[in-house]
């Protein structure tokens, strides 16, 4: 049993670190290798869907988008299909990670996983530009990409969490070596979704760091350093080069309503993916706005977008999620995709009390999930492949708070004695 158990978790171990590293560049990886994975172990009877109800106004809303006899393409059903339900299965493989490794451990994977990404995509960019130093982020995040949230996570991990990640590592040159390696990697993403995910993680932890632990004296350090990190965000916003004028430019990119010619729509294309998405429904019934069109439907372009090769006049998907999600299942869909966040932070809410671990974890848990809806109203996030190790996250701190037993706490620690690792409860 013991060699079963350690084939599935070299498996899972190998799976996830394939996502890892050729994710992004291959989306519909992590939703195929995610579906063998729940698969499997549903089949083995060690995952029971009915244990998790909070998954509920997810599964209503790919009810809510089937239709029959719409006339829509099968293979855009589909499509919406695979978006809807990817979020599940990254959430249930969270679950399933929870039961093999301690949540240390997780973060070391994030930390690893995220510095050998971070490696990849400097090879990347050295073929591509024959240099690892590139002049201008233009170049980086047009050519090769904005990348996955890993070196996010771990640049925030291995600062954070300094002290559980050098048990592994066991060397602070190398750790400072890796914080500055992902922090380059990062500001070559020029994705302006990660750095404010980023801050997210920072706020959030500081604060319960800082005034949930020293009230008066640490909301004065608190107030400190959010005042130093709006400074920074500031310098950021007013300085040259191209992630500033993206930073400028963010909300007119995104909200925009008017717009001059092609280049204005170019330019300011979420937005006008957004003007378009509203149209759509204004002309659509009553029914419409409520239920939405149902999977299949695309947004008519009213000014093509021309590709090399390719003329787009429909679109069957958003960089705006909450669009996206308007569109396919109306009013109701939305209400259910604030439903499943809102529920899941109060569930977790309450296991606070239990103890300091579980008020850590229950932080986590709410940066991700800002984080994760932050990244759906900008990219389309929460139904994005990019965002996998998010949603994972998202289930196994679930997991954690809500079935975090002595038994779980003992199985952690016994498997990382056999690695020869020395295990400190998470602070």
């Amino acid at each position: 049993m013991i060699k079963i158990l350690d084939i599935e978790k070299a498996i899972l171990m190998l799976i996830l670190f394939s996502i890892a590293i050729l994710g992004y560049e291959v989306q519909f990886m992590s939703y195929v290798l995610s579906a063998i994975v729940v698969g499997y172990f549903m089949l083995k009877g060690e995952l029971q869907l009915s244990r998790y109800g909070v998954l509920i106004p997810l599964i209503l809303l790919l009810i809510l988008g089937t239709r029959i006899g719409t006339g829509f393409r099968l293979v855009d059903i589909v499509r919406d299909y695979i978006y809807f339900s990817s979020p599940m299965l990254s959430f249930l493989l969270g679950v399933i990670l929870y039961k093999r490794i301690s949540l240390q451990k997780l973060m070391i994977l994030f930390v690893a996983f995220g510095t050998i990404y971070s490696l990849y995509y400097l090879l990347q960019s050295t073929l591509q530009f024959g240099s690892i130093f590139i002049s201008d982020t233009y170049d980086t995040r047009y050519s090769i990409g904005t990348g996955t949230p890993l070196p996010m996570m771990a640049l925030f991990f291995t600062i954070f969490f300094y002290k559980d990640i050098n048990t592994v590592f066991r060397n602070h040159y190398l750790l400072m070596g890796i914080i500055l390696f992902n922090a380059i990697v990062m500001y070559y993403f020029a994705s302006r979704v990660y750095y404010f995910s980023f801050l997210i993680f920072i706020l959030l932890y500081l604060f319960y760091a800082f005034v949930a632990k020293y009230k008066k004296i640490g909301l004065i350090l608190f107030s400190g350093v959010f005042v130093i990190l709006l400074f920074m965000v500031y310098q950021m916003i007013t300085g040259e080069g191209f992630v500033a004028e993206k930073m400028r430019n963010s909300l007119d990119e995104m909200f925009i309503q008017e717009f001059d010619g092609y280049d204005s729509v170019i330019n300011n294309w979420r937005a006008y993916e957004l003007f378009e998405a509203f149209n759509t429904m204004m002309q659509g019934s009553a029914l419409h706005k409520i239920i939405g069109f149902g999977f299949g439907k695309l947004i008519h372009l009213e000014m093509e977008l021309l590709l090399p090769g390719i003329e787009l006049d429909y679109i069957p998907n958003l960089h705006n999620g909450f669009a996206y999600v308007m569109v396919k299942t109306g009013g109701i869909g939305i209400l259910l995709f604030l439903v499943f966040a809102i529920n899941l932070l109060l569930k977790a809410s309450r296991r606070i009390r239990l103890g300091s671990d579980h008020k850590t974890a229950f932080i986590l848990l709410l940066a991700t999930i800002i984080a994760v809806y932050f990244t759906t109203l900008v990219v389309n996030g929460f139904f994005s492949g990019e965002s996998f190790f998010l949603l994972l996250f998202i289930g196994y701190l679930y997991e954690f708070l809500f079935n975090n037993t002595e038994s779980d706490e003992n199985k952690h620690n016994n498997s990382n004695v056999q690695c020869g690792i020395e295990i400190k409860q998470v602070p």
